[in-house]
């Protein structure tokens, strides 16, 4: 009997890719603004190595060989990646396969396709989302659709700015009923030369729907979870070398509380060609059954717990109060950056929310390091170094042997609840994976 040889589409691809590519600059992380170089070449860069996982349901860590497919190709202001991992278990992976599935999902592969970059007139942005923030953060702030790893997402990012106004549009996961929503923006007096102080000013209005906080973990019905908002922006001084922008926030969670906030930034492009500054201060006038930031970084492991307590339910009983952030980020020679945010609440205990970078890049003569840390409801500063449900943490190191081969170490910690339905457990999702990588120049 005839058998045909069937090839799957995923391995197809990743072979056209490298036989059409040119010189390689895939990343395995979405690099921040000030990092990134003016090298868009496109290319192909490949990685084996070894994954263990721990803990999985039954409680047992499983270790993967890993073989690894980056292609990027960049033309023009269209820029594309992917990332293909292949963890190939001796023994059959609990999907039922001994290659892990769960890594070959869309949502894992696609890393990005995009378009300009994000202060051109028009960006959209469709895979990964890492990093979103919507006007000032109040809202949204640094949303990742990533941080599941069973459930990564697709998502699409889209912002046009035509001067006198725009929208920024949002969608977690494409073709579902998840987060979508969008923040229109508008400046009144723009082009007024008569008003150059008034020219600066900027309004806008943010709406944001959850239509499935419960992302089927759990048989409790859940409610949409639905935010708008009001924000304005004024720059007081607007300089070559610095600026100074006053801001306001306001927020209500439909079915729940509201809340606002006062907050001037400075921004420092650059001093002499070296450093680079961005800081914020905000006082925030919280009411009960009120947080800010709704949409942040863990929002999707906690937008229902396995109690089938949605991310607004949560919010119950919560006191009103006043609260503080702030936050500093400083780039040096753009391959240095160091960033950090943290907010706390006055009458609210254990109310810390920590947010931590740190990249580095060509410092050091061939390592490069990027690490990222988020807790919540933080009682002290001891509890900032444990690693629990309120905790996600990523961290990156290679060490560049040549051009054409380096050796890595990725640390990934992330959670998940139990996958029974309705039984509050929490478990942990720790991925070590030690990779040796190869790119081709030609």
């Amino acid at each position: 009997m005839n058998r045909r040889l069937q090839i799957n589409p995923i391995y197809l691809l990743a072979l056209l890719l490298f036989l059409v590519s040119s010189p390689v600059r895939a990343q395995l992380w979405e690099i921040p603004d000030p990092l990134k170089t003016l090298n868009n070449r496109s290319g192909l860069q490949s990685a084996i190595g070894w994954t263990r996982i721990a803990v999985n349901d039954s409680g047992a860590s499983i270790n993967y060989a890993t073989l690894s497919l980056y292609p990027e190709i960049n033309i023009g202001k269209l820029h594309s990646g992917l990332a293909i991992n292949l963890l190939i278990n001796t023994k059959d992976d609990p999907g039922g396969s001994q290659v892990r599935q769960t890594d070959l999902k869309p949502g894992q592969i696609i890393r990005y396709l995009r378009y300009g970059n994000y202060n051109d007139p028009c960006f959209f942005h469709i895979g990964a989302l890492d990093r979103v923030t919507l006007g000032n953060g109040f809202i949204l702030s640094r949303y990742s659709n990533q941080n599941i790893d069973q459930s990564r997402r697709v998502g699409a990012w889209l912002k046009i700015d035509q001067g006198k106004g725009g929208i920024e549009a949002l969608i977690s996961n494409i073709g579902t009923r998840e987060i979508y929503g969008a923040r229109a923006f508008f400046r009144p007096f723009y082009g007024r030369a008569d008003r150059p102080i008034l020219d600066r000013l900027l309004i806008g209005t943010t709406v944001l729907i959850d239509d499935t906080p419960g992302r089927g973990r759990t048989n409790t019905p859940t409610r949409s979870a639905e935010v708008v908002g009001l924000d304005i922006e004024w720059p007081l001084i607007k300089k070559t070398r610095f600026s100074v922008i006053s801001y306001g926030d306001f927020a209500k969670i439909l079915d729940s509380g509201s809340g606002g906030t006062l907050g001037i930034r400075l921004e420092v492009p650059e001093i002499f060609h070296l450093i680079q500054i961005h800081t914020r201060l905000e006082q925030q006038f919280l009411g009960s059954e009120f947080t800010p930031a709704f949409f942040d970084e863990r929002y999707e492991a906690v937008s229902v717990l396995a109690s089938g307590l949605t991310r607004v339910g949560q919010l119950k009983g919560l006191v009103a109060s006043r609260g503080v952030l702030g936050a500093f980020e400083a780039t040096l020679l753009q391959r240095l950056l160091l960033s950090a945010t943290y907010r706390s609440y006055y009458s609210r205990k254990n109310s810390g929310v920590l947010h931590a970078e740190a990249h580095l890049q060509r410092i050091l003569p061939r390592f490069t390091f990027h690490a990222v840390y988020d807790k919540v409801n933080i009682q002290g500063l001891s509890d900032i170094r444990t690693l629990d449900d309120r905790s996600v943490a990523l961290a990156e190191i290679q060490y560049n042997v040549t051009d054409c081969l380096s050796f890595g170490l990725n640390y990934r910690w992330t959670f998940a609840f139990d996958s029974t339905p309705d039984v509050q457990t929490y478990r942990p999702i720790e991925r070590i994976t030690p990779t040796v990588r190869l790119a081709h120049y030609f």
